[in-house]
């Protein structure tokens, strides 16, 4: 069975959404954004009514995406509330509890992945996590994320918040460190390609070996004399000597926690 969709919001998330059940065999009814032209892009990218104006929300849609940042979802709430389909918020730590004071059904469907628009996603590949106000809406949203993916679970709030907390720290903190290094290359003109293969190896052997075997370097060592040079090196960048020290720190707190667990 196909459902009418409308989307409020048309950034990274629904970028990647909207043209995904689409091909599942739902119809995108309308895009809905702050930007007229992010809603245009997405409405034409899915072929849909676009428009910035909240007030013109269509009210054939069954289902309604709230792609949106969580403290906009807070506002949202009560921007909708005569709509009488399902929304769905797609965040890893909004309570979909605060949703409960309204006579709308509710549910949240969580991809784990990260999104940027213009770089493709194989979705049937990304866990979607899902939880519904009652029974009969959990089974339509299970049903909305089977279309697209192969790994679909049923999970609360506590755990979405958990896995957030995960994603960040897997996603966001390693790529700004990625960007540090990038920068210490660039910096002194060395090419940021001949760290390609040491950042791939490094992400292969963490998911086959898992994270605390692969960890190597001189923090893990106790190399204290290459640890000093490295902040030495950094006295250009009291922020970068401050976080390089920190890190070692952990990685060391890390490395004597493991070894008194395995005595």
């Amino acid at each position: 069975m196909g459902y009418a969709i409308g989307f409020i919001g048309a950034g990274k998330v629904a970028w990647h959404l909207a043209p995904a059940l689409k091909k599942s065999g739902h119809s995108i009814l309308q895009v809905i954004s702050k930007s007229a032209l992010s809603a245009q892009k997405l409405g034409d990218r899915v072929g849909c009514e676009h428009t910035d104006k909240i007030t013109r929300l269509d009210r054939d849609i069954q289902i309604l995406f709230l792609t949106v940042a969580d403290h906009a979802l807070v506002e949202l709430i009560n921007d909708i509330s005569d709509y009488r389909g399902i929304v769905v918020h797609t965040s890893g730590t909004f309570s979909s509890m605060r949703f409960a004071c309204q006579k709308y059904k509710y549910g949240g469907i969580y991809p784990l992945q990260t999104f940027s628009i213009g770089r493709p996603v194989d979705l049937s590949k990304v866990p979607f996590f899902i939880e519904g106000s009652e029974p009969a809406v959990t089974e339509v949203l299970v049903s909305l994320a089977s279309g697209i993916s192969s790994e679909v679970h049923l999970v609360g709030h506590e755990e979405r918040r958990w896995m957030h907390l995960a994603a960040v720290w897997s996603n966001n903190f390693t790529n700004h460190m990625l960007a540090n290094a990038y920068g210490i290359m660039n910096e002194h003109s060395l090419p940021v390609a001949w760290l390609e293969p040491l950042i791939r190896e490094t992400f292969n052997k963490a998911l086959d070996l898992g994270p605390a075997k692969s960890q190597t370097g001189p923090a893990v060592r106790i190399d204290q004399n290459t640890i000093k040079k490295h902040v030495d090196l950094l006295s250009y960048s009291q922020e970068l000597q401050v976080l390089y020290k920190r890190i070692t720190d952990s990685i060391q707190s890390v490395s004597n926690s493991s070894k008194g667990n395995r005595t």
